[in-house]
């Protein structure tokens, strides 16, 4: 198998936006989604809902709200209804009355990853859709024990860009930390909203700006790598442009031959002559396309990237830490690929 491509093949502003909503069964994905659909951020949204089940019921919920939703229901999006969801977002794409974005609620037991590598690998969904975010709702109330007994939950905050913690109007302080902790100890870099009631204020969530998606990418200070026995992640800073080629490199192998236990890659890389900095993502073997944006969304003009692993042992993790900080703070090439030419790995 190849190892996966890294390529710049997109512009700022680019295609459709994609934002996936997931969360466990009794999350409150739906409550959030039909409050959401009450504001103006998704008047002209494609509202896709997934459902298992003989009689599909969520989507009558949001149908109140809104008459043209989508209905999957034949199957989990994440596994046998991918084709379906391809299938319909190409058809809805030659639909004359053009929507600025897509809205997918999935099942509460879906992984978001394969529906991740179908939305950034399909060619044809590629021209014309990107996905922006991972949105997952959290529990308030039952988060400790849910995220302790479920791998499907688990995931679902593990591959989060945004975690949303639920039902805050009806737990108590005490609640509501213990299921902020949960939530940080799986995904410590995501960021964090309360929905009470399920109302929440999506303007940070979906509008698509250089400090909208700075603030999701940016990382902290670079450092050793921490965090539980499971989950450990670091990140590496340079305060220098970077060789794009080499990172597109490392970040291809890596997440080819190191993906079952990379779970997110995400970062901010100072290119020469990009007048802003590159985007680069990946979760787990899936590298999504690198994008400039049009300007620095503050007076940093460093490179980051931030690295989030599962189940990686200590040295390994160690090692690609000290591979990516050689690659960051060796100077970069003046000859040779710029974030605008496509980059695959060797094999």
């Amino acid at each position: 198998m190849q190892p996966s491509c890294i390529c710049a093949t997109v512009r700022w502003p680019m295609t459709v936006p994609i934002t996936i909503l997931t969360g466990f069964l009794g999350s409150g994905k739906t409550t959030l989604l039909n409050h959401a659909l009450r504001g103006p951020m998704l008047a002209r949204a494609l509202v896709v809902v997934n459902e298992l089940g003989a009689v599909p019921l969520d989507h009558l919920l949001v149908k109140e709200v809104r008459e043209d939703v989508l209905l999957l229901d034949s199957g989990c999006v994440c596994c046998s209804m991918r084709g379906d969801l391809v299938d319909a977002l190409l058809a809805q794409s030659g639909v004359e009355a053009r929507f600025d974005r897509v809205f997918i609620e999935t099942t509460g037991l879906a992984d978001p990853t394969p529906i991740v590598a179908t939305l950034v690998r399909h060619p044809e969904l590629a021209r014309l859709y990107h996905l922006d975010a991972v949105v997952t709702a959290v529990d308030g109330e039952h988060a400790p024990t849910t995220l302790g007994r479920h791998d499907e939950a688990k995931k679902q905050v593990l591959l989060a860009d945004d975690l949303v913690i639920t039902k805050v109007d009806i737990v108590g302080e005490r609640a509501l930390c213990a299921a902020r902790a949960a939530a940080r100890e799986l995904n410590p870099q995501a960021r964090l909203f309360l929905a009470e009631r399920g109302v929440l204020d999506w303007r940070p969530i979906l509008e698509w700006t250089p400090s909208t998606v700075s603030s999701r990418l940016d990382v902290a200070s670079s450092g050793p790598s921490h965090g539980s026995d499971e989950v450990r992640s670091f990140s590496v800073r340079a305060d220098r442009a970077v060789d794009f080629r080499s990172v597109a490199h490392w970040l291809s192998m890596v997440s080819q031959f190191h993906g079952e236990t990379l779970l997110r890659v995400k970062g901010l890389l100072r290119v020469e002559d990009e007048h802003g900095p590159v985007v680069v993502q990946a979760v787990q073997h899936v590298v999504y396309p690198t994008y400039p944006m049009p300007r620095w969304p503050s007076e940093d003009r460093s490179s980051r990237v931030m690295v989030i692993t599962r189940g990686m042992p200590v040295a390994l993790v160690e090692q690609l830490r000290s591979s990516l900080d050689g690659l960051l703070n060796a100077p970069a090439a003046r000859v040779g690929a710029t974030a605008r030419q496509p980059v695959e790995a060797s094999s």
